[in-house]
């Protein structure tokens, strides 16, 4: 009898455990669409360009405006992440190597350094210029998009960041 009381428990325990929380059904009422529910796209669904121009709630004039921004910025970028990309190994493989010199380490952690503060400074002349396009109520929302804005313009071809799936070119927005 025990025995059966037990493995009763454990059935009920583990139903219980395999049940996601929230519900699970179709969102009604305003959250359907305010937290990204059926009635909206859905955020874990769009491109991170996508999910800016959602969060800023850019108009159809602002996003056309904003496209060639990122379109540039990904292409400027590209020359950048593979140096990146080269500067990280030989670092990686000088940090690695027991004969290697300290002072060659410094320097090669120096250069990388300087080529993400490149990098990151393309990124930040996009959202600058992204910026100059939204309306006063929008400017509150936009600081908190800026790393939605980095993963658009370093995206790789197939919307991974660069040097993964492929290497540091092209991409979705």
């Amino acid at each position: 009898m025990l025995s059966r009381i037990l493995a009763s428990a454990m059935v009920f325990a583990a139903v219980a455990a395999a049940q996601r929380g929230g519900g699970g059904g179709v969102p009604s009422g305003p959250a359907a669409t305010d937290a990204g529910g059926w009635g909206s796209a859905h955020a874990r669904f769009l491109s991170p360009f996508g999910q800016l121009a959602a969060k800023l709630k850019l108009d159809k004039d602002q996003l056309a405006a904003a496209e060639p921004i990122v379109d540039a910025a990904q292409k400027a970028m590209v020359p950048a992440q593979q140096k990146l990309a080269e500067a990280r190994k030989d670092l990686v493989l000088a940090m690695l190597d027991p004969k290697s010199d300290p002072d060659e380490v410094a320097k090669l952690t120096a250069a990388y350094a300087t080529l993400s503060a490149q990098a990151k400074t393309l990124e930040s002349a996009a959202f600058g210029k992204i910026c100059a396009l939204l309306k006063p109520n929008q400017l509150s929302k936009a600081v908190p998009t800026f790393a939605l804005l980095a993963q658009a313009v370093e995206q790789g071809p197939m919307g991974a960041p660069s040097g993964q799936w492929g290497g540091p070119h092209g991409g979705q927005r």
